[in-house]
């Protein structure tokens, strides 16, 4: 079980970054096909994975890795352009009431809708705190996974079978 647990949640955490790994694709056939493993386990699994690997794109928007010169100057190039705009909106909201940015980002996380990645990268930019970040993206991610995974065990009791 505890195997099961990891393996889903490094499989996650992998997929967080490298978008070829697809972690529901995987959740789904894990629960049709693993015995001694609830499935809401293997959500809950998927989603910690998953937010451990977005992390990394939260300390990008920190500014926690160097992204290199010719990125810097290309994000100050556009910075008057109207993703700026936005970015400069979005942290001047978190920064006066944190509870929206928070709340952004967990309504995001849950359909993945923008792109999550990105809002990883804009809650690091607009100095959301690392403690929110993680709450809020875990309770969204895991509300996106237990639908994932809970979509077999649906169909099986609508069928009947």
């Amino acid at each position: 079980m505890i195997g099961w647990l990891l393996a889903t949640a490094g499989t996650a955490a992998l997929g967080s970054f490298f978008p070829l790994v697809n972690i529901e694709l995987y959740l789904i056939g894990a629960v049709s096909t693993v015995d001694g493993v609830s499935w809401w386990a293997l959500a809950l699994a998927a989603a910690a994975g998953q937010v451990a690997g977005k992390t990394l794109f939260y300390l990008a928007g920190r500014g926690g890795f160097a992204l290199g010169e010719r990125l810097l100057e290309r994000v100050e190039a556009k910075r008057r352009g109207r993703w700026a705009a936005w970015l400069e909106k979005f942290h001047q909201r978190t920064v006066e009431r944190p509870w929206w940015g928070l709340g952004a980002l967990c309504l995001t996380a849950v359909p993945g809708i923008p792109p999550f990645s990105l809002m990883c990268v804009l809650s690091g930019a607009a100095g959301l705190p690392l403690l929110g970040f993680l709450a809020a993206s875990l309770v969204g991610r895991a509300g996106h996974f237990l639908i994932v995974a809970g979509a077999p065990e649906l169909v099986h009791l609508a069928l009947g079978s």
